[in-house]
């Protein structure tokens, strides 16, 4: 469930404002439901590395090629699938760090059970 809210919310939050959007959605949703560490940073990094992939290989569609030619070029990144395989793991690991962040953030303000 936290897998699709994330895509659906950061996939709205990303088209109406910048990319950095995306961990605070990725912070709020895993700092609501996430259950353990593991959990929060998978969750996150899965979704976001969905939601950038089929963003890129739509925007590679679109633009028929041409852009992800040229900003592969411009890092001198031999082809553009080594770019979308870049922008995946990019996007995940920020994802899954806000995600984290989110689960201790809630683990924090916990109320301590050996009290």
């Amino acid at each position: 469930m936290v897998y699709i809210l994330i895509i659906i919310l950061s996939a709205i939050a990303q088209y109406f404002g910048p990319w950095w959007l995306m961990p605070i959605v990725c912070f709020a949703l895993c700092f609501w439901k996430s259950k353990s560490v593991k959990e929060a940073f998978l969750v996150a990094f899965a979704a976001v590395s969905t939601l950038w992939l089929g963003l890129a290989l739509y925007q590679n569609f679109v633009t028929e090629g041409v852009i992800a030619l040229k900003i592969a070029e411009l890092f001198r990144i031999p082809n553009a699938s080594l770019l979308f395989a870049a922008v995946t793991v990019v996007g995940g690991i920020v994802a899954g760090f806000a995600g984290m962040a989110g689960y201790y953030c809630r683990a924090a303000f916990a109320p301590s059970k050996h009290s």
